[in-house]
């Protein structure tokens, strides 16, 4: 548990806030998650940990390969269904918590994704109507999940 408090630094937490702000902003407006958005963040977070958590740099190096990784793999098997900003959101997210955080945020983004998503699908199947454009923006759900387990961090 002592790793996954570490995820409560100013130095993370308030970042992480402000990336997601502009990555769902962006999402919702474009369909993008911008490269000068996410490929600083990913370096940034690596060099922190680097210096505040020099012993346990690799649990956060892993959390760029493992949740990078997972969702590149996910992307292919989608036939391109996640894109490759949700991609490199996750990698960012894997840098700044590490990868058994990391882990948990994608459980959360995917179930809250189901919990929106799949309604919304039921209903237009059920009235026959095409659901108003396939594609959903992923920022809002990964910002949603990295949220829920700061919050689970903050208070357990």
């Amino acid at each position: 548990m002592e790793g996954v408090q570490r995820v409560l630094s100013y130095f993370v937490v308030i970042p992480v806030v402000l990336v997601m702000i502009i990555a769902v902003y962006t999402d919702l407006r474009s369909r993008l998650i911008y490269d000068w958005l996410t490929l600083p963040g990913i370096a940034y977070f690596l060099i922190y940990h680097a210096f505040a958590h020099p012993d346990q740099w690799t649990t956060y190096g892993l959390g760029v390969i493992l949740i990078g990784g997972i969702t590149l793999l996910m992307a292919v098997v989608s036939n391109g269904q996640l894109g490759g900003g949700d991609i490199k959101l996750f990698t960012l997210v894997g840098a700044a918590v590490g990868w058994e955080a990391g882990l948990y945020i994608l459980c959360f983004t995917y179930l809250l994704a189901g919990l929106i998503v799949i309604p919304i699908w039921l209903a237009a199947k059920v009235s026959g109507k095409q659901a108003a454009g396939r594609e959903i923006p992923l920022a809002p759900f990964i910002a949603g999940g990295t949220s829920l387990l700061l919050m689970a961090v903050a208070f357990i």
